[in-house]
């Protein structure tokens, strides 16, 4: 009695979902124009027993999940291990689940887990298996594809890297770079090995455009490959170098030789000279802006030097200024000649008178005086010396009443000799004032015709 009725059920049951899968065809085929009314009452019925069977009897279904994240889990075995997973990134892949209708419905992608396993991985290519679970009991995972991930891994390492500065721009005129130092001149660079050994150099910039003084400064530092472009992927210990620069100058100066002492009893230095006689110089800035003129190592005459002679004498350059180039010992030219001696005579009555009063007289037409003139000198201007290059001359300016003086013999260019040696030194001179008598006055002309003549004479040398 018991088990009738449930086959009963169950007899319908079967029937029911077999009629529900012909509907759509008996749907099409009906003949609507025949016992309308009835039909549409067994559609309504059979649509409402379709909705309970799917509700209640909850067929199986399959699903696909896209775009599941993967977790990688034990990085820190990377770590110790110093390997690094190359352009790493995050990593999905599709998941196909199956179950009850209504579960797998319910089910979305924060349910499934999957992840891989980083411990035993090594360097290069490695193929990671993809672990899965998913919270439901009622849905499985059946498919994930792809079923595992592909890892480039690569190990980390530190190689020290040259510290490479470049300068931009120009040093000021006549400026140049002395030395350079750069500290530290070598940096480590961490990071996976192939990136690392495409580090050429570390590069840092600093602008010297019109510097004309010695500079520190820290300066960044960017890895480059060989081909002068940037490396990404890399750390490096210090970010910074301290650049230090000194700068030095280039100047030209004056070469002038020193030289004492006399050369042999009737000889003379006439002159000399430095071969070059200007010479490059470089070195501190401040020390090279002080010096205008330099010497080379002294030259003492011994007493016994009778011609002229070259002797080459080291360049003395204050500490640290140089010769800009290495042309080797300064000449230092010295002329010396022989001392000779010329006389000249002249009759007192042929003196020049310069600065005589209008109304005074002298006696000089009828003096008989004469004098000697004896020029010593080098024999190259003595040789060439003739009377008229001497000028004689007597000056008036200090007689201011007549009577008898002793005036003395200037030469007016005295200092172009060495020595000069005037005999006598005065003349005797007698003055008469032509105004007191016109009688003395017309003697003072009739006896001394040259008198009017030299009161004339404007030379005041």
């Amino acid at each position: 009695m018991s088990k009738k009725p449930l086959k009963s059920f169950s007899t319908s049951l079967f029937n029911g979902i077999r009629w529900i899968r012909n509907l759509p065809r008996a749907f099409f085929t009906v003949n609507l124009s025949h016992n309308t009314g009835k039909k549409l009452f067994s559609l309504l019925l059979a649509i409402l027993f379709w909705v309970y069977v799917m509700d209640q009897v909850d067929p199986e279904i399959s699903k696909v999940f896209e775009n599941v994240p993967i977790q990688l889990i034990n990085l820190q075995e990377l770590d110790q291990n110093n390997l690094k997973i190359m352009n790493q990134h995050d990593y999905f892949v599709n998941v196909e689940v199956s179950g009850r209708r209504n579960n797998v419905i319910n089910l979305n992608s924060s349910s499934i887990y999957l992840w891989a396993d980083m411990r035993g991985v090594k360097k290069g290519t490695n193929t990671i298996s993809i672990n899965k679970t998913i919270n439901s009991e009622a849905v499985m995972i059946n498919t994930i594809f792809p079923s595992d991930i592909v890892l480039q891994v690569d190990q980390i390492v530190s190689l020290p890297k040259p510290v490479k500065v470049v300068l931009n721009g120009e040093y000021a005129t006549s400026i140049y770079q002395e030395t350079m130092h750069v500290s530290p001149d070598e940096i480590k660079v961490t990071g996976p090995e192939n990136i690392v050994n495409t580090v050429a150099y570390l590069g840092g910039t600093i602008n010297i455009s019109n510097l004309t003084s010695d500079m520190t400064k820290d300066i960044s530092l960017v890895p480059y490959n060989y081909d002068g472009e940037i490396v990404n992927g890399v750390t490096l210990d210090n970010n910074y170098s301290n650049v230090s620069l000194k700068l030095g100058k280039n100047k030209t100066v004056e070469l002038k030789a020193i030289v004492e002492g006399e050369p042999m009893e009737g000889y003379q230095v006439v002159a000399y000279k430095t071969i070059p006689e200007s010479v490059l110089i470089q070195g501190d800035v401040d020390k090279i802006n002080a010096i205008n003129v330099i010497s080379p190592e002294k030259i003492i005459l011994k007493g016994d030097e009778n011609a002229s002679y070259i002797i080459e004498k080291d360049l003395t350059l204050p500490e640290g200024i140089k010769r800009a180039t290495d042309d080797g010992p300064i000449q230092v030219e010295i002329e010396i000649e022989a001392l000779q001696t010329k006389e000249f005579t002249f009759a007192a009555k042929d003196l020049p008178i310069v600065n005589l009063q209008e109304n005074f007289v002298t006696n000089l037409a009828e003096s008989e005086q004469m004098v000697t003139v004896k020029v010593r000198g080098i024999e190259s201007i003595i040789k060439t010396l003739s009377k008229s290059d001497i000028h004689l001359y007597l000056n008036f300016s200090n007689v201011d009443k007549p009577g008898a003086y002793k005036l003395k013999v200037i030469v007016s260019d005295q200092d172009s000799f060495n020595n000069i040696v005037v005999d006598p030194v005065y003349i005797d001179v007698d003055i008469v004032d032509q105004s007191e008598s016109s009688s003395n006055a017309t003697n003072g002309s009739s006896s001394n015709p040259t008198a009017s003549g030299n009161k004339g004479t404007t030379d005041t040398n």
